[in-house]
């Protein structure tokens, strides 16, 4: 097992070069595999990882079984690859490593370069979900939607989450370029369920809904009821004919709208959705690393550009508004994001009384004198360590009856739950 996660996580090294979505769909008639049940297909900018959590666990309340393929791994590689909330297990793995492996041998005959990393695993799964035939099937895209491998599918519904200017080197430099990647996964006829954050991208959308002749939803024009209990979100909308009412098991704002895509979604599939399966699941949902209480008073989110910062920043300020507590900040970023206007995000939204940065083992893992550089206009102390775990258990230390935040990577919150799982950080 050790072997085959080498060879995966090796394969950036040796196949960046995407491949087109004529050649995947050969690809996946060779593997002999197709996406059983529905297809729900998740793309955008931020929250797509939240919407298949809470889509995920609505279906399962409603009675089905239910695959997904998401990114990025915190921990383990399998998390991208789940049946009913659970990883998939260690041999089902394997065989479709192998098997998809094989394929790519006999493709290559045919002057087919090798699956990228994302490619390789999205073919894996489309392996799992063959072999095991979930009802529903939910697909995170991956950076961009239009060109996104994952766009082979043939959805029953598309969910294109907030859209807002990241990965600009590869999918535009506008909000409107990149809502036009994201619009990219709409399909002839099929509902298209979107965040109007952002009315330029929101145009877009539109546009390319209508184009497509696509009934399509604002989930911020669903009419949704909102009210606090402390830092959590209660919904209220009229879905599945009835009226919803549900606490969101995440105290961030941002969770509001994701809540509703992903319940709007549902509602569209019919089925066994029913307004009580909708409120069971919303309520249930579980996603790791976002807005994620892992200790008493310490919140692990993967904020990792401005918009998501911006989101982040308003969240815990609403948590620590609610406990009447200081906040200490644990950050880290890779080299590739706009840092400097996360940094600048943080400083002026957040206000934190201590500032931890740490330069995480991530391949992309920004330097200490950068991140050192990135707050260098804070008015509060700043501290920074070569490795997350000596940040961590400092933070921990100087955290007393406060709350700790730590944002900035999903990679960086990924290292900052094994520290605490394996407890490493006890020996400082």
């Amino acid at each position: 097992m050790e072997s085959t996660r080498d060879y995966l996580l090796r394969i950036p090294e040796f196949a960046r070069e995407k491949h087109s979505l004529e050649e995947a769909e050969e690809f996946l008639g060779e593997l002999g595999c197709s996406f059983p049940g529905k297809v729900i297909h998740v793309a955008g900018t931020n929250g797509k990882g939240s919407v298949c959590a809470f889509l995920s666990s609505i279906l399962q309340a409603s009675g089905y079984h239910v695959g997904t393929f998401t990114s990025p791994h915190l921990a383990d590689i399998r998390e991208r690859i789940c049946l009913d909330g659970e990883l998939i297990d260690e041999k089902a793995f394997q065989d479709s490593f192998e098997q998809v492996k094989m394929t790519w041998e006999r493709l290559k005959q045919r002057g087919i370069t090798h699956p990228t990393f994302f490619e390789y695993l999205f073919y894996m799964a489309a392996v799992c979900f063959d072999r095991k035939k979930p009802d529903f099937v939910i697909l995170e895209a991956g950076m961009g939607g239009k060109r996104d491998v994952t766009n082979v599918c043939r959805p029953a519904v598309c969910v294109i989450t907030s859209v807002s200017l990241d990965h600009m080197a590869y999918l535009g430099n506008t909000v409107e370029e990149i809502a036009g990647e994201k619009a990219g996964i709409i399909k002839r006829g099929t509902p298209v369920v979107f965040d109007g954050n952002d009315r330029a991208a929101a145009a877009v959308i539109r546009k390319e809904a209508g184009e497509k002749e696509a009934p399509c939803t604002d989930v911020r024009e669903m009419g949704l009821s909102v009210s606090w209990d402390g830092p959590f979100p209660e919904i209220a909308a009229d879905l599945c004919g009835c009226s919803v009412k549900a606490r969101l098991p995440f105290p961030a704002e941002y969770q509001i709208w994701n809540g509703a895509a992903a319940a709007k979604a549902a509602e569209l599939l019919g089925g066994k959705v029913t307004a009580r399966s909708v409120e069971k699941g919303l309520s249930r949902a579980r996603h790791a690393g976002r807005m994620e209480e892992v200790r008493p008073g310490v919140y692990l989110d993967g904020a990792h550009n401005r918009d998501g910062i911006l989101a982040f920043c308003r969240a815990a300020s609403r948590i620590a508004a609610c406990s009447g507590k200081k906040v200490r900040l644990l950050f880290s970023a890779v080299s590739d994001k706009e840092y400097g206007r996360m940094a600048e995000e943080i400083l002026e939204e957040l206000k934190p009384e201590e500032i931890f940065l740490a330069h995480m083992g991530a391949e992309r893992g920004l330097p200490e004198e950068e991140l050192r550089k990135a707050f260098s206009r804070a008015s509060c102390p700043v501290r920074c360590f070569s490795a997350a775990e000596e940040a961590l258990a400092r933070a921990l230390e100087a955290k007393g009856e406060d709350l700790l935040f730590a944002a900035g990577s999903l990679y960086f919150t990924g290292e900052l739950r094994e520290c605490l799982k394996e407890e490493r950080y006890d020996k400082f």
